[in-house]
């Protein structure tokens, strides 16, 4: 991203103009994304983005944001397309179809494990939905 650009964007998110981006302008930009994320999914985001560990995001250190935003966006269209049904939740039978092919292609960025955590959400319960919130949070696990 053009450093000009790279400012613009910071700017847009560094809320109260202090230089940084913090935990809550975090949330607001990923709530910007159409997403409800915990407080322990911010706190991830921070935490990779964060390369000095002194709680906030400097412009210096936005590349990282960005890359995971563009993350996050490559695995809402993932999820978007196990919804087949265009529900806004992924149903056990439509992750089932599309487990195979998602982790033959994604495999190693996110390993196998994935997969049983995704299938443990339902823990037998085949009715269930899985939202677009509970997918990222499983996908980003331990990731950083």
């Amino acid at each position: 991203m053009a450093s000009s650009k790279v400012s613009k964007v910071f700017a847009e998110y560094d809320r109260n103009g202090d230089g940084t981006i913090d935990a809550r302008e975090i949330q607001a930009a990923l709530k910007s994304l159409d997403l409800n994320p915990s407080q322990r999914f911010v706190e991830r985001v921070q935490s990779k983005a964060d390369a000095n560990g002194d709680g906030k995001v400097t412009k210096e250190e936005f590349g990282r944001v960005v890359a995971i935003f563009e993350e996050i966006k490559e695995l809402r269209k993932v999820f978007q397309e196990n919804d087949q049904d265009a529900s806004g939740g992924m149903s056990f039978e439509e992750m089932k179809k599309k487990a195979v092919t998602f982790y033959t292609t994604h495999g190693d960025k996110y390993g196998g494990g994935r997969a049983m955590q995704v299938m443990n959400h339902y823990a037998g319960d085949k009715s269930k939905q899985m939202s677009v919130d509970q997918f990222l949070d499983i996908m980003f696990k331990d990731s950083f």
